[in-house]
């Protein structure tokens, strides 16, 4: 008897502390946790879109070297720049040396700063793995609540890796730019 007792007793007091708990926390509808829920949403989306973007990019820039590629090998040759380097030197022959050295160097900053763009790194995603029937059981406030911060977290995380593809791949246009103009130097000085 007294062993039922206390199991009512202690049944009674969760349900207790789980209505102070429920009357505690304010009403769903007074909070802005479904626009913060949206906008975290919506970031995570952007934050997707961009890492596709700057992918599709980085594929135009490459079929680009491409094409300088096989431009570079025909008219801007290894062998003549140095076969240059053993002749006495004019300024016109240092320019051409200096340019077609170039082509080559911003070539392969180039290519690399296109393959920082677009190699794989991990994303953090929403891990759906770890719902469960306890999750699904949570209140709705604190469970909108941790959504929306694992959200941010992951958006964080997308948004830093973003960053560094937009700074390779503006290095990559500086690039491609700094050697069609060092091939037009150096077709120039031809």
């Amino acid at each position: 008897m007294e062993e039922q007792n206390a199991t009512q007793s202690s049944e009674n007091i969760e349900q207790q502390s789980s209505a102070n708990a429920q009357q505690q926390m304010p009403n769903i509808d007074n909070t802005a946790i479904v626009e913060y829920l949206e906008i975290v949403r919506s970031e995570y989306e952007t934050e997707r879109n961009k890492k596709q973007s700057f992918e599709n990019r980085a594929g135009l820039i490459m079929a680009l070297l491409g094409a300088i590629c096989i431009f570079l090998f025909e008219k801007v040759k290894l062998q003549d720049i140095i076969s240059l380097m053993t002749t006495p030197l004019t300024f016109v022959e240092l320019a051409k040396i200096i340019s077609g050295l170039s082509v080559y160097v911003c070539f392969a900053f180039t290519m690399i700063m296109i393959v920082l763009t677009i190699i794989v790194k991990q994303h953090n995603n929403f891990e759906v793995r770890n719902i469960d029937e306890t999750l699904l059981g949570e209140l709705r406030l604190p469970a909108l609540c941790r959504i929306i911060l694992t959200y941010k977290s992951i958006i964080i995380q997308h948004r830093e890796l973003n960053e560094k593809r937009a700074a390779a791949f503006r290095k990559s246009l500086y690039g491609i730019c700094a050697t069609l103009v060092s091939i037009i130097i150096y077709i120039s000085l031809m």
